[in-house]
C-alpha cells in the first residue's frame, strides 16, 4: 500500500493463491508433493544466503521435479490426464538455470569494488578552491570539501592539484600532487 502500484501485484497474488486453493480442492492432490515443492523453494532461498555455489539450487530442482511428479500423478481418476513428465522436468531445469544465473549475478554484485562513499576518497585527486594553510576547501569528485593539510605539507594555493590521503570525520586530509 505504501508504494505506487504495489496493490496491483498484491491483488494478483491473492487471486493466484485463491485459484490454487480452488484447484487443490478439485484435483486429486498428494500433499507429499506439496511438501516437496515447498522444500524446493526453501532450498532456492537458502542458496542465496549460503555459499554452496549452486548445490542447494540443484537439490531444489530435484525436489521441485519430484514434487511436481508426485503432486498429481499418484492418484488416477477417470477423465484426469496424468501430468507430462517432460513438462515437469523441463520446467524444473528452466527454474534451476534461471535461479543459478540470478545467483551468479548477485554474487558478482556483492564482490564488486565499492564505487561510492567515503571508502573511495583516498587516492582521488582534486583542486584547491581556497588556500590550505592548514585548513581550506578543495573540490574532489565534483563536491566541495573542507580539507586539512597532511603532516609535513606546506601551504597550497587555489588552483593547485591535491590528492586525498584519508578522511578525518567529514574533513579530507590532503597532500600536494607532485608533477613529474
Amino acid at each position: 500500500l505504501s508504494s505506487p502500484g504495489g496493490w496491483v501485484a498484491g491483488f494478483i497474488g491473492v487471486v493466484c493463491i485463491l485459484l490454487a486453493i480452488y484447484g487443490i480442492g478439485i484435483l486429486p492432490v498428494n500433499w507429499f508433493g506439496i511438501i516437496f515443492l515447498i522444500v524446493a523453494f526453501i532450498l532456492f532461498i537458502v542458496d542465496i544466503k549460503a555459499p554452496t555455489h549452486g548445490a542447494l539450487t540443484i537439490a531444489g530442482v530435484a525436489s521441485f521435479i519430484t514434487g511436481g511428479l508426485v503432486l498429481f500423478n499418484t492418484v488416477r481418476l477417470p477423465g484426469v490426464p496424468p501430468i507430462s513428465v517432460p513438462l515437469v522436468i523441463g520446467t524444473g531445469i528452466f527454474i534451476g538455470i534461471t535461479f543459478l544465473i540470478i545467483i551468479r549475478v548477485a554474487i558478482r554484485a556483492q564482490h564488486a569494488p565499492v564505487r561510492t562513499g567515503s571508502e573511495t576518497l583516498p587516492g582521488k585527486h582534486g583542486v584547491v578552491k581556497t588556500t590550505l594553510n592548514p585548513d581550506g576547501n578543495v573540490q574532489v569528485g565534483g563536491e566541495l570539501w573542507g580539507a586539512t593539510l597532511d603532516e609535513g605539507e606546506t601551504e597550497i594555493l587555489p588552483g593547485e592539484e591535491i590528492e586525498v590521503v584519508r578522511l578525518n570525520g567529514l574533513r579530507l586530509v590532503v597532500k600536494r600532487v607532485v608533477k613529474h
